[in-house]
This record gives C-alpha cells, structure tokens and sequence, in this order.
C-alpha cells in the first residue's frame, strides 16, 4: 500500500522516500559563499522558505573533484546566469548544471529537492 511521506526541516540529511526524490532544509547565515557543484544524474529544486539568496549557475571549470559517483565540486565555476531568489520562489537547476548559492548577510532557509533525471 501507498502512503504519505512526510518530510521535516529537523531532519539533518536528505530524506528519502521514494525512488528518484528526496528533500533536506537548508539554513545559510550570511555572508556565505557556496563551492560550485553539479550533479550528473539529479535536478535540483530549490524552495525558498524566507531570505534572500543568489544563485549563480553555469559550467564547473578549474580543478572539478567527483566527490561521489555524479557528483562534482570544484573552487570555480563559469557563471551564465545569476537568479536572485526570495521567500516563496523555486528554482529547478538541471542535471548537469553547476550552481552555487550566494548569501550576502542575514539568514536564508530553503528546501532542496534532489529528483533523478
């Protein structure tokens, strides 16, 4: 039988509950600056819960580290786009696309849902 998952920001990792999903809250004090990094076979969905944060995203470039199967870090990122995002917005970030998440001062809460592609 199917059943409701329920998900919770006290949970410390991502949470799995079906096959292909699972969700973590993340709080960032600011001034933060996140290491750029891509996941080849997961999107990810940010949420945000309330602040303000910047998002850049792009292509991973200089010393790219696989710190686990698919899933890549690296000091530098070439940046194409730059997302500003607030309490009540999302952004879908694709597989393979690098971001990192920029705070410049206050605290920012989001979820973030990792689906596979």
């Amino acid at each position: 039988m199917k059943r409701a998952i329920k998900y919770s920001v006290h949970e410390g990792d991502f949470s799995r509950g079906i096959e292909g999903f699972s969700s973590k809250a993340v709080k960032i004090t600011g001034p933060f600056s996140g290491r750029p990094e891509a996941h080849r076979d997961q999107h990810d969905l940010y949420v945000v819960i309330s602040g303000k944060a910047r998002v850049k995203t792009g292509k991973l470039t200089g010393e790219i580290q696989e710190i686990a199967d698919g899933e890549y870090r690296s000091d530098e990122m070439l940046a194409s786009e730059e997302f500003t995002l607030e309490e009540g917005e999302s952004l879908l970030i694709p597989a393979s696309v690098a971001h990192t998440v920029l705070v410049d001062s206050g605290i920012y809460v989001q979820w973030v849902f990792k689906i596979d592609a």
